[in-house]
């Protein structure tokens, strides 16, 4: 049975009584029954284990007959309906069929069986381009896919709310720096990583904020579907073919008509911090063991840092011990967190801007649409045509990018509006505390003064991003 609705199995159990009829009737002994239920027989690169058994079977003699119910339950692969037809012909296979239609012993039998096979084949790849077809157009009009729910929705694009909370804590963790090996561990229920390096155990303490989620398969997450989940354009709302987001004529993405479970913003970033050629390194992916590498700069090449053993370092200018410049750095951002007028820090989100910058958005589209519709009026050329669609492009995409960097991120706001920012600051994972530090501060390390045992506070310079008022700099 290609699709059983209820998993009740009621088909195939009608189908096996029908044939089971044929083998008291005929007299024959009941050796074996293969059931493949809700497993198609169409695509082939479908595993049908029962099928497959039933094939090594006959091969090891075990039947001389094969009763099914009709020949399409069988296969509707014409490769396979030859090697039945073979097996007919020169090993004596009986082939009957509960319908009465199939008799693989006559050439009329084999000619029916062929044509009968062609047919359904044909009518199954009418049916496919159909499929796709009717899928095309519901993705232009914005309306949620047939087929596999994505996480987070149901077929008809309602949320769901326990799943929806997930999908965006997995969002704004990824955006933060959790790795996607952290992210998979925490939906699947684990608290924490544990990584042998050497002679030595690191433990990664995974975000508290990722709430544990089933897979519906039961099997547990893994980085790859953390990332299809990451990659999926509907959960900001995006209308998605084949992977890709569904664009308008003149290159605007269709809306869906359902209802965002990540901000577009939110989105994006993710997608940069994906693809960024840094994070696939295995130097420097994505699960940081320490608080400032990648994060503080040199203060003499202005590079970032890397941790070397106990220490952070840029080679030839800077050696510096990481539990001293870090418990520094974490006391003077615990004492910008515990400040009253905290909530300054809050992102806002800056409307009247933003609302300009999609007015200009759309009269960069409009120039693409007009430009069309000259061309197809033969009032322009092709290569003006396309000089004027690049320029609008260009402009779109930079228009595009300053309004997502005034949009709102959520990737830090959590600690900020905290109750006890300073204590939730503490309880979180190592990426969303980074976040926060960045977002606060640039921090840059100088050399130590030579045969200075103590740490000297006067060697880590702590400067004050724009947003960030009250947080004390410090100078070298």
């Amino acid at each position: 049975m290609s699709l059983d609705l209820t998993g009740e199995g009621l088909a195939v159990e009608r189908q096996r009584e029908d044939c089971e009829r044929i083998v008291r009737s005929r007299e024959w002994s009941l050796v074996e029954t293969y059931v493949d239920n809700s497993i198609s027989a169409t695509d082939k690169t479908k595993v049908r284990p029962s099928y497959d058994r039933m094939v090594a079977d006959f091969k090891a003699k075990r039947f001389d007959a094969l009763v099914c119910w009709d020949l399409d339950r069988l296969t509707r692969q014409p490769r396979q309906l030859e090697d039945w037809i073979d097996a007919a012909e020169e090993q004596g296979l009986r082939l009957v069929t509960a319908n009465g239609e199939a008799d693989l012993s006559t050439d009329g039998g084999r000619m029916y069986a062929r044509i009968k096979a062609a047919v359904a084949r044909a009518e199954v790849e009418r049916k496919g381009a159909r499929q796709s077809r009717a899928q095309q157009q519901r993705a232009k009009q914005g309306r949620p896919p047939r087929g596999v729910r994505a996480t987070g929705y149901t077929l008809d694009g309602e949320v769901i709310a326990a799943e929806a909370q997930a999908v965006r804590a997995v969002f704004e963790a990824f955006a933060t720096g959790t790795s996607l090996k952290a992210l998979a561990a925490a939906l699947s229920g684990a608290e924490r990583l544990t990584r042998e390096v050497g002679d030595k155990t690191h433990i990664q303490v995974l975000p508290a904020s990722v709430p544990v989620l089933p897979t519906r398969s039961g099997q547990p997450w893994n980085p790859s579907t953390v990332t299809g989940m990451l990659r999926n354009p509907r959960y900001a709302g995006w209308s998605m073919l084949a992977g890709e987001i569904v664009r308008d004529e003149s290159g605007r993405p269709v809306q869906g008509q359902w209802e965002p479970i990540v901000q577009d913003s939110l989105w994006l970033d993710v997608q940069r911090r994906l693809d960024d050629p840094k994070r696939k390194s295995n130097k420097t992916g994505t699960d940081r063991k320490h608080l400032g590498s990648g994060l503080y700069l040199c203060g003499i090449c202005d590079r970032p840092v890397k941790a070397h053993n106990v220490r952070y370092r840029c080679a030839g200018h800077v050696m510096r011990t990481r539990a001293a410049v870090d418990a520094f750095v974490l006391e003077i951002v615990r004492a910008r967190l515990a400040r009253l007028d905290l909530s300054d820090l809050l992102p806002t989100v800056q409307e009247a801007e933003i609302d300009q910058l999609h007015e200009q958005i759309e009269q960069a589209r409009g120039r693409i649409e007009r430009a069309r519709a000259d061309y197809r009026a033969e009032l322009i050329d092709g290569p003006l045509y396309k000089e004027i669609k690049a320029e609008a492009e260009a402009s779109i995409q930079r228009l595009d990018a300053e309004r997502l960097s005034l949009s709102a991120s959520p990737a830090t706001a959590a600690i900020l509006a905290a109750e006890d920012p300073v204590e939730a600051f503490d309880n979180a994972d190592l990426a969303t505390r980074r976040a926060v530090i960045d977002m606060l501060a640039v921090v840059r390390l100088f050399p130590a003064p030579r045969g200075l045992k103590v740490f000297n506070p006067d060697t880590v310079k702590i400067q004050p991003r724009a947003r960030a008022r009250g947080l004390p700099a410090t100078e070298p």
